[in-house]
């Protein structure tokens, strides 16, 4: 009997027939049972309503409300395993390192052969990068990347080929990023700064005309097109874009600190 199969007979098929006996033998205690089921399945249900909580409260901006819900959703143990993951992603953007990795160590270890590995394994080389370990996170993206083929994963990897300095790589890389998704901001940002960071001023001042038109909502497309821009001598449109970039909340996975952003500004302000 498959899992389905009896999950279904278990958790349905089963109670209903309790019910329907227990009504025949008497009606309040039909009610009774029926009460009592319906409040089973609301305690089992919970990990779901907790997740829905989360999910809201993160997409509100609230960041500690969404890992308390997802939190909660995970204890109870019957969280699924999106919500698990999601769950050590908020803790990671939380600055929460070690518990983040700990789920994720744990998820890798229960579901080695399951299809949703590579997925786990692209929020863990989160984690290894932010702890340092820069080469083991690009060797575990182009694993996953390998079987796994998704916007995210293109985003992360193509920024991570950037940071490891093999800029013709990261372009190979992130041109191919451009061609699964080119409408996707994260990957035009890393075509854009690959093209920067080659010299290719003008390839990358195309790329951010198009992304900045767009009013991208987070700060780095701003500051790096504020580079861009400056290199090629136009330093108040560059002053602007640098200011803007201010504008945008920078978090824990953000590739820029404010202290790089003031930095420049000041610079700029001198300059102009």
């Amino acid at each position: 009997m498959n899992s389905k199969l009896k999950g279904l007979i278990t958790g349905f098929i089963l109670p209903v027939v309790l019910v329907i006996i227990a009504a025949k033998i008497n009606k309040w205690l039909g009610i009774a049972v029926l009460v009592i089921y319906l409040l089973f399945l609301a305690y089992r249900s919970r990990a779901a309503v907790y997740t829905i909580i989360g999910t809201r409260n993160y997409g509100l901006g609230r960041l500690d409300e969404a890992v308390k819900w997802f939190g909660r959703a995970y204890a109870t143990k019957h969280a699924s395993l999106r919500a698990a993951v999601s769950y050590a992603y908020l803790l990671l953007k939380n600055r929460e390192l070690q518990k983040s990795e700990e789920i994720l160590k744990k998820l890798i270890g229960e579901n080695s052969g399951s299809e949703d590995l590579p997925y786990i394994k692209s929020i863990m080389a989160l984690v290894l990068w932010k702890k340092g370990e820069l080469g083991q996170a690009v060797d575990m993206l182009e694993e996953v990347i390998q079987t796994y083929k998704t916007t995210s994963v293109y985003g992360s990897l193509g920024y991570l080929l950037i940071l490891e300095g093999d800029l013709e790589k990261a372009l190979k890389f992130n041109l191919e990023a451009n061609e699964y998704n080119s409408s996707d901001n994260i990957i035009n940002d890393n075509l854009g700064q690959n093209y920067y960071l080659l010299g290719m001023y003008d390839k990358a001042n195309e790329i951010y005309e198009k992304l900045i038109s767009k009013s991208p909502g987070f700060p780095e497309p701003y500051y790096n097109y504020g580079l861009v821009l400056e290199k090629l001598g136009n330093r108040e449109k560059a002053l602007e874009m640098l200011k803007k970039s201010l504008d945008y909340k920078l978090t824990y996975l953000s590739t820029i600190t404010k202290e790089e952003v003031e930095a420049a500004i000041k610079r700029l302000e001198a300059a102009v």
